[in-house]
């Protein structure tokens, strides 16, 4: 008896711990159109202010604002964004997002990649990073 209510609750901790992992995908890629809905409108301060923790003891306001400034000044308006690779992992109970995507802007192309969180269902920024040639030579 006592073997089995160990098993039934090994079982729930696994069900638990694996419903971020099988619906973490699902709930990032609403947060990157939404990044990118703040970006083309220039709302530079909801972007940062919509980070997590971790992504805020990381960069300073200062410079993340100086990052989204400069990709409008230097690529321009998003003309649109392609998922092109994502992964989920979780351990220890932690599940973490990244997806890639390939995006075309007015005045250049660029490969972002945003790194998510996901604990109960609410994903959180907590990495984002953008490669463009066009950006860095402009």
């Amino acid at each position: 008896m006592k073997i089995r209510l160990l098993l039934l609750a090994l079982l729930g901790f696994a069900v638990v711990g694996c419903s971020d992992t099988i619906s973490g995908k699902g709930v990032a890629e609403p947060e990157v159109a939404r990044f990118h809905e703040r970006l083309k409108s220039r709302d530079f301060a909801g972007l940062y202010a919509a980070t997590g923790a971790d992504f805020k003891a990381a960069v300073t306001e200062k410079k993340a604002l100086a990052l989204f400034e400069a990709i409008d000044r230097k690529l321009g308006t998003l003309r649109e964004s392609n998922q092109v690779n994502w992964n989920v992992n979780t351990r220890n109970m932690i599940t973490t997002v990244v997806l890639v995507y390939e995006s075309k802007f007015e005045e250049g192309e660029a490969t972002e990649t945003f790194t998510f969180r996901v604990h109960d269902g609410k994903p959180e920024l907590i990495g984002y990073n953008i490669s463009s040639l066009d950006m860095l030579i402009k």
